[in-house]
């Protein structure tokens, strides 16, 4: 794809919008386009984060557009000072438009975060789980056959990547597991999973508050960090871009101990 056609910025965000149907969701991120570019679009990169060290890797490997998880905007007017203005001066400097997907992106029935993972764990039907603002987020479905506990968090760890914590007040035995990236703690999302039966909660970063509701409401839950749980919509999202738009698309690792 060296020899790429360009395209033009407007005609991306016009096509992501709507297959990230990203205006579906009450969500704190300002999602769509962030910062504008000069229009011309060659190589796409994909970060979690909208941070200083993506941008200045994506302006390195001569990015026109950045897609990320986590923007810059969420809803309250922002001073561009300190660090704000750093990473949005980098993306000027370097000419660089910012696109976010922040829980359009969790909740995408293709490239959303939450399906990807269902898929590398090899649940064969999914269904809607974790509701937010009465929107589903996540997925949840059934293994083939039960596992007891150890060997679903093996399998978590070998598909997902290495757990960061495990909380385990749930089921020996582990068939309907529930899918919600990033960072669940909500207490309604506790009470579904409990509800729904889920023997196993797969989410990303791991908070103080998430013991005592998972010990009150018997589950298990198996945490993979924040930032790994959340890389690999992105990823699905560039493959889906390049095979659609003919362009190199990369994504950019910075990495997170989250």
């Amino acid at each position: 794809m060296g020899n790429a056609s360009p395209r033009t910025l407007r005609e991306l965000v016009d096509y992501l919008d709507p297959y990230l149907d990203i205006g579906a969701f009450p969500d704190a991120s300002v999602n769509g386009l962030q910062v504008e570019g000069s229009g011309s679009v060659t190589r796409i990169g994909l970060a979690v984060d909208a941070c200083l060290e993506a941008m200045l890797m994506a302006s390195q490997r001569r990015c026109d557009l950045l897609i990320v998880h986590h923007g810059l905007f969420w809803g309250t007017e922002t001073r561009l000072c300190g660090h704000a203005y750093r990473r949005v001066r980098a993306l000027i400097r370097a000419d660089i438009a910012l696109y976010a997907a922040h829980l359009p992106l969790d909740a995408h029935p293709e490239v959303g975060n939450n399906i990807q993972i269902a898929r590398r764990i090899s649940l064969p039907e999914t269904r809607p789980f974790g509701l937010f603002g009465g929107k589903p987020v996540g997925v949840q479905g059934c293994l083939e056959n039960p596992v007891p506990f150890e060997k679903a968090v093996a399998i978590c760890t070998e598909k997902v990547g290495p757990t960061r914590a495990v909380l385990r007040f749930g089921p020996e035995n582990i068939r309907r597991l529930g899918i919600v990236t990033g960072s669940a703690t909500d207490p309604s999302l506790f009470e579904e999973a409990s509800r729904q039966e889920v023997d196993l909660l797969i989410t990303g970063e791991a908070k103080q508050a998430a013991y005592s509701l998972a010990q009150e409401y018997g589950l298990n839950i198996f945490y993979g960090g924040h930032y790994q749980t959340e890389t690999y919509g992105l990823k699905a999202l560039g493959d889906h871009l390049s095979a659609r738009f003919e362009l190199p698309v990369e994504f950019i690792e910075t990495g997170c101990a989250f």
